[in-house]
């Protein structure tokens, strides 16, 4: 394989991978050979590359003598992936606020404006997840635990395959924001315990509309 294809290939790769992870291709759709080569503007090889990766990482299954499709979430998909990321983010936030310097308050500070303003422009879903995961990199990065990190970061694209289901209700957004700003205060005001609950807290609360958003997705489809 040439160098210019891998290029291609990884671009079409990346391309996918934030489509599916922000809800532009929903959960159980399928994914045509044709309609990504058209949407990409790439051939076949880099399509079927992309999609092997993507499988391999959980984001799509493939299935026998039908194609390949977003991977579909179950109940215990869900719950699996929220408890697991209740601890590791709980913790974070809690050695993010004993590691605090005033630098990190202003990079927080400008976060949370980036967000509410890409919050006050309807329908910008790429930029508020792309904050969203700004602002939980950040906090692993303030902390400043490298095993804990790596552990999070292993969770990742399911998280975010889940995310764009969950924010399906456009109001969870601004909830989102709410629990957020409780977080951060409780890691600038190095409040370490505040902010392991608030964040705690968060999670708890978006397994709780992912939970809700895949019972009515599954509703839908028996209808």
């Amino acid at each position: 394989m040439s160098l210019k294809t891998k290029t291609i290939t990884t671009a079409a790769y990346e391309r996918l991978k934030a489509d599916i992870c922000s809800g532009k291709y929903k959960a159980g759709q399928h994914l045509l050979e044709k309609e990504l080569c058209n949407d990409l503007e790439v051939s076949r090889t880099p399509i079927r590359d992309a999609l092997v990766r993507l499988q391999e990482e959980g984001l799509v299954i493939s299935k026998p003598h039908r194609g390949v499709f977003v991977r579909k979430l179950t109940e215990k998909d869900i719950r699996d992936y929220y408890e697991t990321r209740a601890v590791l983010e709980g913790l974070g936030a809690k050695l993010a606020a004993l590691n605090m310097t005033n630098e990190h308050k202003r990079y927080f500070e400008n976060l949370m404006e980036d967000m509410k303003f890409a919050l006050s422009e309807k329908g910008d879903n790429h930029k508020i997840i792309a904050l969203n995961n700004a602002l939980h990199d950040y906090i692993f990065k303030v902390a400043d635990n490298d095993v804990l990190d790596k552990m999070r970061r292993t969770l990742s694209w399911s998280i975010a395959l889940i995310r764009a289901t969950s924010w399906i209700n456009e109001n969870r957004k601004f909830e989102v924001f709410e629990e957020h700003v409780k977080i951060i205060k409780g890691i600038v005001e190095k409040q370490p315990e505040e902010a392991k609950v608030a964040a705690e807290d968060h999670i708890y609360k978006a397994w709780e509309s992912a939970a809700s958003n895949l019972s009515n997705l599954s509703d839908e489809e028996e209808d």
